[in-house]
């Protein structure tokens, strides 16, 4: 059963677990966070901190808010997700470069892989229980799937630099996440200001919040440039993190 209520109210206030409130390269510090993971088995948190090109982890159990660099040295992160292996971690992190858009890196190693080749301006990640990647390219307005020992990507939704409002196209993919179960994928498609639904195999996209003709608005059933959306499987209520409007909905 899910831990968290369809009935929940979040507390309006919050509590600094990462970070000093002011921006710098520190070991306490962050430069604009863009991402994050909770990866519960080591009760550990990942963030994604973009300006300073780095995947940062701090223990929630504990007092201080020190952290240690996991992923140095990449040139503009923005999304990660944690997967556990039979004994250790992998983190799979998208970045911007020339000829890739992402980053597989098991936990401790000197290294990582590229993924996504031939793109460059993902914003979304995730993995199926497959260990496919799933990778969004905010400019090219598509979907990317790598599966595992493959050594290219190939486009599973959207129409390559066609932005509209069709349920074939996106305009602006940004967020996503897989349902580990049926493998449908949940993208946060920022322009047409949507979440579009995309089952295995599918050929369109089905719009599950927001206007499924791409208008903005700012009542309880519009969005307006949605960022990313996570979907709790258990209770099907989806949590969207509404960018322009200020505001998480669900």
């Amino acid at each position: 059963m899910s831990a968290i209520s369809p009935c929940a109210r979040w507390n309006i206030v919050g509590t600094t677990i990462a970070g000093t409130g002011t921006a710098g390269n520190g070991s306490n510090q962050l430069d604009y966070p863009e991402g994050l993971f909770i990866h519960k088995p080591t009760n550990t948190l990942y963030v994604v901190d973009s300006f300073n090109s780095r995947i940062q982890s701090f223990l929630l159990d504990q007092s201080s808010n020190i952290s240690t660099i996991v992923i140095p040295n990449l040139r503009y992160p923005s999304r990660i997700y944690v997967d556990d292996g039979e004994n250790v971690s992998t983190i799979y992190a998208t970045d911007s470069y020339p000829l890739y858009c992402g980053v597989q890196w098991v936990v401790g190693a000197p290294s990582g892989v590229s993924l996504g080749d031939k793109f460059s301006s993902c914003r979304g990640i995730s993995i199926d229980k497959e260990k496919s990647v799933f990778l969004t390219d905010w400019l090219l307005d598509i979907l990317i799937k790598e599966s595992p020992g493959m050594n290219d990507s190939i486009v599973i939704a959207g129409k390559p630099k066609e932005c509209n409002s069709t349920s074939k196209h996106f305009c602006g993919p940004n967020g996503i996440f897989v349902d580990q179960t049926s493998g449908a994928v949940y993208v946060a498609d920022t322009w047409n200001n949507r979440i579009q639904k995309w089952l295995k195999n599918a050929q369109e996209g089905i719009t599950v919040a927001g206007s499924s003709n791409g208008s903005y608005g700012h009542d309880a059933a519009s969005l307006y440039s949605p960022q990313d959306v996570f979907v709790d499987i258990d209770t099907s209520v989806l949590y969207i993190a509404d960018g322009y409007n200020g505001r998480i909905q669900r």
